[in-house]
């Protein structure tokens, strides 16, 4: 079995293969390109593998390659800490780590998901960047607005309706009613785009409007969490427990302890948008004061002293539990069946 590291960057690729004895064999720099990818694996006999950090050319490469190799793995770059770490960092020495990685089996795969997954995934994303976009546009208009005395609260000074009164306003206290135009006309353009988005999107999640339907069953949880979470978790079954299931949707504790003496805290890590999703859904339950079993988690919690930030968490991850198994089972979600 050949082991072939391969360090792929936009315009050239390092790669380093090894046989099975974990000897260097060749190192060599190529061109990406579909065309030069294929050529050297191809030239390469006997079975062999490659492995590729998980980047934006991983996909790309991983489709190029598959036919033509015995397997194609896409590894996690953070737990790579031979690379990472290392002092004598460079092109060559990365593809020479990747292939000894893959040698010793000492690598993190990364999950590939099913083309309707994956194509969720990137309409998810699309739709949370448009979302962030459109947002400062609007804290741009506000601030345009707020250099020149007039605070605005609300959402008043976004409306069409109120446009031109709202630019009278600032004409009149001397401000810069070109650039407040031109950012109300940025602002008009991130929203159209990202109600385009949105019909992106639902149309992505068209395959998969059963699994949709059933968590938008959970109070607080809406469409576009909804897709979130269908986008990640996909059926509910690639991730095997809760305890990992809190740490890869960033709801776990990170402890540094030692002797039964050190910190806790809020994890770091985590997909950050389904971290978004569970925490905005634990807010709102909370917010709403609606009577159903999560908000009387978080009254239970509550009565035992939890800190109010502790006992949020808890209700975020007892939602992202909830959500999984709704996946798995394909049931609704009922009220009575949450343990208190």
């Amino acid at each position: 079995m050949k082991h072939i590291g391969m360090d792929l960057h936009s315009s050239t690729t390092d790669v380093c293969v090894r046989n099975g004895r974990g000897v260097i064999i060749l190192q060599k720099r190529i061109a990406t390109s579909k065309v030069e990818l294929k050529k050297l694996v191809e030239g390469i006999p006997g079975p062999k593998r490659v492995i590729v950090e998980e980047s934006q050319l991983s996909d790309w490469a991983a489709r190029v390659l598959t036919a033509h190799v015995d397997e194609v793995i896409r590894c996690q770059p953070r737990f790579n800490r031979l690379i990472s770490a290392s002092e004598d960092k460079c092109d060559k020495k990365d593809a020479e780590s990747l292939s000894d990685l893959l040698y010793l089996n000492r690598f993190r795969r990364v999950h590939h998901p099913e083309l309707i997954y994956r194509r969720l995934r990137q309409a998810v994303r699309g739709y949370w960047i448009s979302s962030r976009e459109l947002t400062r546009a609007k804290n741009r208009v506000k601030h345009c607005f707020l250099g020149d005395g007039l605070h605005e609260v609300g959402d008043q000074i976004y409306s069409v309706r109120t446009r031109s009164r709202n630019l009278k306003r600032l004409q009149k206290q001397g401000g810069y009613v070109e650039l407040a135009q031109l950012l109300y006309e940025r602002m008009d353009e991130s929203r159209k785009l990202k109600a385009k988005h949105v019909r992106l999107l639902r149309e992505a999640a068209r395959p998969v409007k059963n699994l949709v339907a059933v968590l938008m069953t959970i109070p607080c949880i809406g469409r576009i969490s909804a897709y979130t979470i269908v986008a990640f978790l996909e059926d509910g079954r690639r991730i095997p427990n809760k305890r990992k299931l809190w740490k890869y949707t960033g709801v776990s504790i990170r402890r540094h302890e030692s002797q039964d003496s050190g910190t806790q805290g809020a994890s770091y890590s985590g997909n950050r948008l389904l971290k978004h999703v569970a925490m905005s859904a634990a807010i709102t339950v909370v917010a709403r004061g609606e009577t159903n079993a999560l908000l009387k988690l978080w009254e239970r919690d509550i009565r035992q002293n939890v800190d109010p930030k502790r006992a949020r968490r808890n209700l975020a991850r007892k939602i992202v539990v909830i959500a999984q198994c709704l996946l798995r089972s394909g049931q609704e979600y009922r009220d009575e069946r949450i343990v208190i």
